[in-house]
């Protein structure tokens, strides 16, 4: 059985996918609120009237913020684990791979490679534009690398559970179509992001950018019978983003190696993912895992 047609096994009830739903929300928000805890008990906060976001990044630091930020997709992924187990009875593995092992390989692979083109395209921008700042303090850069490596992934990873596994496993059972599947999961991954900092610097147009990263992971997910690739893509691009670029207008920022002091909009790093970086992989993705028969692959299979 192909990957996407797994949630057919086990306990696929609408019951169980409703009560998945409604606890995962519950959970994220019991795991949300260590943050609150750290700023009443540590920094006698009592009342968060009034106080932004920047403030309580000021507050507690980048990094800790950024930790505590993490925290409840740790909470989510372990949840979805567990829920997966004993509610729908299926096997861990099932929400990973429709392969009989779980591929690190792949995972390493797509981390390596994404990571690699984006480095790249880092160093081109740095060579010529001026709105790049090299800032690299080692000090403040040091917990930031080991937050960032250790603790974002578990982040890319949950939503690589919730949204290429368990919401697009669940759609393809409801209504038997590959293609409604990969469209749904991929608008619900962009429509998640509508409270991000950058929406309302940006505008609601970058939210199209995020529904196609969310149908491109989803693509893969479907092709490749399992989301080793998409959990190295999404973690590349996370870790990318908080250790080497930041910028100077979004509500959260990091200590990252270089400051972007360029005005905000879906500048060309954007249009140039869209336009080259996804394609690009996807056909290194292609060519390297021999996905000939993608017309076959895309078919329904009851």
């Amino acid at each position: 059985m192909s990957f996407i047609d797994k949630a057919k096994d086990g306990n696929n009830s609408f019951s169980s996918y409703f009560l998945g739903i409604v606890l995962i929300i519950s959970v994220y928000l019991l795991g949300s609120y260590f943050l609150i805890l750290d700023l009443q008990w540590n920094f006698g906060i009592e009342s968060f009237d009034g106080i932004s976001q920047k403030e309580i990044v000021r507050i507690l630091g980048n990094n800790r913020f950024l930790a505590w930020l993490i925290i409840p997709f740790l909470f989510v992924a372990l949840f979805l684990v567990i829920h997966t187990k004993f509610v729908h009875k299926r096997t861990v593995l099932s929400i990973f791979s429709g392969r009989e092992n779980f591929d690190w390989k792949r995972v390493l692979f797509s981390f390596s490679l994404l990571f690699s083109v984006l480095s790249l395209f880092l160093f081109i921008q740095y060579l010529s534009s001026d709105s790049l700042i090299f800032q690299f303090d080692l000090q403040k850069f040091i917990p930031l690398f080991f937050i960032a490596i250790f603790l974002l992934p578990i982040q890319t990873s949950c939503e690589e559970l919730l949204f290429r596994s368990y919401i697009l496993q669940g759609i393809k059972m409801r209504t038997k179509k590959n293609s409604i599947a990969v469209l749904i999961s991929g608008i619900m991954f962009g429509a998640i992001h509508i409270g991000n900092p950058e929406i309302a610097k940006i505008g609601y147009h970058i939210i199209v950018y995020y529904m196609l990263v969310g149908v491109f992971l989803a693509l893969i997910s479907l092709f490749d019978n399992g989301i080793e690739l998409a959990l190295g893509y999404h973690a590349a691009n996370n870790v990318f983003a908080a250790l080497m670029i930041t910028n100077n207008w979004q509500a959260f920022q990091t200590d990252a190696v270089f400051m972007d002091n360029a005005d905000p909009g879906m500048g060309l790093d954007t249009i140039f993912g869209i336009l080259f970086i996804l394609p690009l992989v996807f056909f290194i993705f292609y060519k390297k895992y021999k996905w000939h028969s993608l017309k076959e692959i895309w078919q329904d299979k009851l």
